[in-house]
């Protein structure tokens, strides 16, 4: 029986965010796309961007077979060698079957997401498509007709053995209640610190070891006319949730230690982090004013809105800037299109004078792994692709799968891998993911631990917190007070469903149960609801009020791109009507329809 959709995880409004949020990304990204084309290894047709269909975009959209899986997935510009030697190597191990790609651009998925959930919305998802393995992936079960028409990889990846030999960790990361939704393709770690080591010396300055002198070094960096920071806007402010989350778990470790910060942000993953205490409150208003303080405009690139995370990657390579906060997807990045390895920071590489990219832990986080895991979640209602997708699932999450597709990309899920990577940088995560105990593990709260709605709502706000800075600190704790609800009462809605927890029975992610759930019977106390949920802090309750009356999108970022916006919505909207000829679909006529309901939702309130 279906049930009634009463909840919804993406309101309209949050979808007309989204809109403008996905416009910005794929402006960012094309941006650092076609400026790293050629350093690339191999060519590329620069229409992968879109529509990454190897080898021949012609037959990519052709009639649905069920030997073939169609996979929307957004690494087409990030890492489109690996998409092939993964559809190269796929019909080699599984003759007869094949996978054609659609990869749109966007860091995290920014635009991805919002196609997946137009897809469910019109009931005509693709055979397989990317999702964080984080809570995020319940937004997408909460707006399907029923929970299960999600596919239920647990019993799929016991049989391939990843249950005996993988990293439990991190499958119990990707559980909920038991119940995986994403086959696992790569494990990232998160909240690591970028940097350029040959600027510092060239200062006499300091590897960050600690909070206090990476603040120092970038007061340091700042007195010499260098712009520390690379902090990208391109992506609506994904990065800035990253560099916020970072410094969040720095200032947490100081008062609580590695596994008191973890367990804080596994709280805030959940929505329950009590913003109403007087230590908490002090936890954040520190991580406020640091962040302003890294953001400012002595300390940020001076071009940081129309920066994408790859192509401020580059002005730190280039000794442009120093520091970069983010995963070790940018460690891949660096390898493949910048031709520069990633080295951890440790002996006996910071004795080295060739290395000009290191990255580390973020500073006075080492003891925590930030974990994210991407995975490919395969329908099961009116899917003739079904036996295709789980075939290629098998295939990708396979050891030899992992081989191929984690040289570069993030690292292994499996607990036996050698040490195979591209950079040693990878190796150190890997061994840090072995070896991490499960108490100090956490979601990266900018890549799958947020539901959409929540996550598109703070990216935002994290944009005001940089472009207003300090004045803003108290409408910005505010909005993450609402956040907090949002997060909340998305999770009610997955506990009745019966994944109301992140983990197992008995193994709970981090170590860590949420309080609505029995840790002796693991049921659902439905009756539960936080306490400063109910009755708000009276100090936030004036700052709550200018949210309610807030534009929920940020203006002036959008229209210092607007110019740059129209060649790549044509572009858009070229691409999709070619689509439409291929899929039988009106959904170039759709596309127009969102278009013009976000013209007018944009220009009409400004």
């Amino acid at each position: 029986m279906k049930r009634k959709k009463v909840t919804r995880a993406i309101s309209k409004t949050i979808i007309a965010v989204i809109i403008i949020v996905i416009v910005i990304a794929v402006a960012g990204g094309i941006g650092a796309y076609y400026s790293t084309l050629s350093s690339h290894p191999t060519s590329t047709s620069s229409s992968s961007v879109f529509s990454s269909s190897l080898p021949s975009t012609s037959s990519s959209l052709a009639t649905t077979s069920s030997n073939v899986v169609y996979f929307i997935n957004p690494w087409g510009a990030e890492y489109p060698m690996g998409l092939k030697w993964i559809q190269g190597n796929f019909s080699i191990y599984y003759p007869g079957y094949s996978v054609q790609y659609t990869s749109l651009p966007g860091a995290s998925g920014v635009e991805e997401r919002y196609v997946v959930i137009n897809d469910i919305e019109a009931g005509k998802l693709q055979g397989a498509f990317w999702a964080h393995g984080g809570p995020e992936v319940l937004s997408y079960i909460e707006l399907l007709p029923n929970p299960h028409d999600l596919y239920n990889m647990t019993p799929l990846l016991a049989q391939e053995g990843l249950f005996q030999k993988g990293v439990k960790q991190a499958l119990i990361a990707i559980s909920y209640n038991g119940t995986i939704f994403g086959a696992p393709t790569n494990v990232h770690r998160a909240e690591e610190l970028y940097f350029n080591p040959q600027i510092l010396k060239e200062y006499n300055l300091p590897i960050p070891t600690n909070l206090s002198t990476l603040i120092y070094d970038t007061q340091q960096l700042e007195a010499h006319g260098i712009h520390p920071w690379a902090v990208s806007g391109a992506e609506g402010g994904y990065e800035q949730l990253h560099l916020w989350f970072a410094i969040f778990l720095s200032v947490a470790s100081q008062y609580y230690g590695y596994a008191g910060a973890a367990k804080l942000s596994n709280e805030l993953m959940y929505g329950v982090l009590n913003l109403d205490n007087t230590t908490i409150q002090k936890i954040i208003n520190e991580t406020d004013n640091i962040f302003v303080q890294f953001t400012g405009s002595n300390s940020v690139i001076p071009s940081w809105q129309s920066q994408s995370i790859w192509s401020a990657l580059a002005l730190v390579i280039k000794g442009q800037a120093v520091f970069e906060t983010g995963g070790n997807w940018l460690a891949e990045y660096a390898a493949i299109w910048y031709n520069t390895t990633t080295y951890p920071a440790v002996e006996p590489y910071t004795k080295w004078n060739n290395i000009t990219l290191m990255a580390m832990p973020f500073p006075g986080t080492q003891g925590i792994y930030v974990i994210d895991v991407d995975s490919i979640a395969i329908p099961t209602v009116n899917n003739p692709q079904e036996q295709a997708a789980i075939n290629f699932v098998k295939f990708w999450t396979s050891y030899e799968g992992q081989k191929i597709w984690t040289y570069y990309k993030g690292v292994s899920i499996w607990a036996n891998a050698t040490d195979y990577y591209a950079t040693p940088m990878q190796w150190y995560d890997y061994q840090a993911l072995l070896n991490t105990p499960l108490q100090n593990f956490t979601w990266a709260f900018a890549d799958g631990t947020l539901f959409d709605d929540a996550f598109y709502y703070l990216i935002s706000q994290e944009l005001n917190l940089q472009e207003q800075g300090t004045s803003y600190i108290p409408t910005f704790n505010a909005a993450l007070l609402k956040a907090e609800n949002m997060t909340f009462h998305e999770w009610q809605v997955a506990a009745k469903d019966g994944f109301g927890f992140v983990g197992m029975k008995g193994e709970p992610f981090g170590d860590y149960l949420p309080p609505w759930i029995n840790p002796s019977t693991y049921s659902y106390n439905s009756t539960y609801t936080p306490s400063f949920l109910l009755s708000p802090p009276h100090y936030m309750l004036p700052y709550l009020k200018d949210l309610n009356q807030q534009k929920t999108h940020n203006y002036s970022l959008f229209i210092n791109n607007t110019l740059l916006l129209y060649p790549i919505l044509l572009s858009l909207v070229l691409f999709i009507q070619k689509t439409d000829k291929y899929l039988g679909m009106n959904i170039y006529k759709e596309f127009f329809s969102k278009f013009n309901f976000f013209y007018l939702f944009f220009f009409k309130k400004i």
